[in-house]
C-alpha cells in the first residue's frame, strides 16, 4: 500500500515537472514586444498675442444734418434718399428769383460807380474836379461792391449743396414747402473709412495703445473679419 501511495506522488510530480517545462518553452517562444516607436521634434517658438473682446457701435468719421441757413421756398430736391453724393453736389434750390434780380441791381450799380470813377479821375488830370471827389467817388464804389458781395452770398445760400462725400440719409422735403434757417433737411454721413466705439473695464486701460492692431467681425458680414487700427482713445471714465 505504501509503495503505491509513492508511485502514485512520483507520478504526479514528473507530470508536473513536464507541464512546467512546457509552459517554459511556452513563454519563451511567444514573440518579444517591439519597442515603441516615439517621434520628436523641435517646438516652434510662437509669439502669444493676448486679446480682449468688446461689443461697439459704428460711427460715421463726419456726419451732418444738412440745414439751409437762410429762409426759402423749395424749388428743386435735386437728391433721393439714400444716395451717395460728392462734395459740392447740390441738394436743394430754394426760389432765389427775387434775390438775383437784386443781385443784377447792384451790379448795375457798381458798374456805374466804376465809371464814374475812371471819368473823375481823368477830370482830376484836367484839374476839373478835386481831389475830395475822387475820395467820395472811390468810398462810393467800394459801398456799392459790398453790397453786391453780401447779395451774391445771400444768393447762394438759396443753393444748398453737400459740405463734404458722403451718404444721405432719407427726407420729408418736398418741392413748394417752406424752411425756415436751421430747418433739417436729410442726414450726411461718411461711411468709408468708419469708426467703431467700444469700452473696455478700467483695469484694462494699460494695455491698449494707439496704432494697434483691432479685428472686426458683425452679423451683417458673418464670416468676415475687418481689421482696424485704434486711432483715439477717450479720457472719459464711465460711471
Amino acid at each position: 500500500m505504501g509503495w503505491m501511495l509513492l508511485a502514485v506522488l512520483l507520478l504526479v510530480g514528473a507530470l508536473a515537472a513536464i507541464k512546467f517545462a512546457q509552459i517554459r518553452t511556452m513563454i519563451a517562444n511567444l514573440p518579444k514586444p517591439q519597442p515603441q516607436v516615439v517621434s520628436a521634434m523641435a517646438a516652434p517658438m510662437l509669439e502669444w498675442q493676448p486679446q480682449l473682446a468688446a461689443v461697439g457701435s459704428l460711427v460715421a468719421v463726419r456726419g451732418v444734418d444738412v440745414a439751409g441757413e437762410v429762409a426759402g421756398l423749395v424749388r428743386d430736391v435735386r437728391f433721393k434718399s439714400g444716395q451717395d453724393v460728392r462734395a459740392g453736389d447740390v441738394l436743394v434750390q430754394l426760389v432765389a428769383d427775387a434775390d438775383v434780380a437784386q443781385q443784377q441791381v447792384l451790379q448795375a450799380a457798381v458798374d456805374l460807380a466804376a465809371k464814374v470813377l475812371a471819368r473823375d479821375r481823368e477830370q482830376l488830370a484836367a484839374q476839373a474836379v478835386s481831389q475830395a471827389q475822387i475820395d467820395a467817388d472811390e468810398a462810393d464804389l467800394r459801398a456799392k461792391r459790398a453790397s453786391l458781395a453780401q447779395q451774391t452770398a445771400l444768393v447762394a445760400r438759396k443753393t444748398i449743396r453737400a459740405p463734404f462725400a458722403g451718404r444721405l440719409g432719407i427726407t420729408s422735403v418736398n418741392p413748394g414747402q417752406y424752411l425756415n434757417p436751421g430747418d433739417k433737411i436729410v442726414t450726411l454721413q461718411t461711411l468709408d473709412p468708419i469708426h467703431v466705439g467700444f469700452t473696455l473695464p478700467q483695469k484694462e486701460f494699460g494695455r491698449l495703445a494707439l496704432g494697434q492692431r483691432v479685428v472686426l467681425a458683425g452679423d451683417a458680414h458673418p464670416g468676415e473679419r475687418f481689421v482696424g487700427r485704434i486711432s483715439a482713445i477717450a479720457p472719459r471714465v464711465e460711471p
